[in-house]
C-alpha cells in the first residue's frame, strides 16, 4: 500500500497510525509480538480495519520493513566516502539499536523453510541495499571505483563485516569507528586495478 496522491487521507492516516503502533510493539515487546491482533490493540483500530489493509501478518511486516527502510536510508551527496559512511552507519544503527536487527535475522532464518518469508527476505535485501547500490554505481560511473566493479557484489563487501561483527563477535565493539574502517578498506580495495584484501576484523 502506498501513499500516492490519490490515497484517501483517512487511509493514509490509518496506515501511519498502524505502522507507528507496529513499530512500537516491535521495539517494546519484540518482533514475535508484531501480530495483527496485538497491533490492533496497541493502535486503537479494530482488527477488521487491519485485516482489510493487511490480510496477513506478513503483509504488515512487509510494510513495516519498507517504512523503516525509507526512514533509515540516507540521501546521496555525491561524496563517495561520505555517502558510504552515512549509509553504512545508518545500517549499523538500525541493526544494533532499533530492534530491526532481530527482524532481519529472524526473517532470514525462516526464509529457508517458508516461501512467503523467502519472498519477504529477497524484498528486504533489495530495499536494504538500494541506496548502497546507487552510491557504488555512481562511484563507478565517475571513475572513482574500478570500472568492472559490480554494485550488487560490493554491497555484501560493505554490509558483511558489520553484520558479521553484530552476529558473531558480540564482545567486540561495533561502533562508528568500525564502520569507517570497513568503508576505508572497501575503497582501498575497490579502486581501479587494486587487489582486494581481507575485510577488517578489528
Amino acid at each position: 500500500m502506498s501513499d500516492g496522491p490519490s490515497v484517501d487521507p483517512r487511509v493514509a492516516r490509518t496506515r501511519h497510525d498502524v505502522l507507528a503502533a507496529a513499530r512500537a510493539v516491535l521495539l517494546d515487546e519484540g518482533w514475535e509480538r508484531v501480530t495483527l491482533a496485538r497491533v490492533a490493540e496497541r493502535s486503537g483500530y479494530a482488527r477488521t480495519t487491519l485485516y482489510r489493509h493487511w490480510p496477513q501478518r506478513l503483509d504488515l511486516l512487509r510494510d513495516l520493513i519498507r517504512e523503516e527502510g525509507r526512514l533509515t536510508h540516507t540521501a546521496k551527496t555525491g561524496d563517495l566516502r561520505a555517502d558510504l559512511v552515512a549509509e553504512l552507519e545508518a545500517f549499523r544503527v538500525a541493526l544494533t539499536t532499533t530492534g530491526f536487527g532481530s527482524v532481519f535475522i529472524a526473517i532470514g532464518q525462516q526464509a529457508g523453510d517458508d516461501p512467503e518469508f523467502a519472498d519477504l527476505n529477497r524484498e528486504m535485501r533489495a530495499e536494504g541495499g538500494r541506496v548502497l547500490h546507487g552510491i557504488v554505481a555512481d562511484g563507478v560511473q565517475r571513475g572513482e571505483l574500478a570500472s568492472d566493479l559490480r554494485p550488487d557484489a560490493a554491497i555484501p563487501q560493505l554490509v558483511g563485516p558489520v553484520l558479521f561483527r553484530h552476529l558473531f563477535e558480540p564482545d567486540d565493539v561495533l561502533d562508528s569507528e568500525f564502520v569507517l574502517s570497513v568503508v576505508d578498506w572497501f575503497l582501498a580495495a575497490a579502486r581501479e586495478g587494486e587487489p582486494v584484501s581481507p575485510a577488517p576484523s578489528g
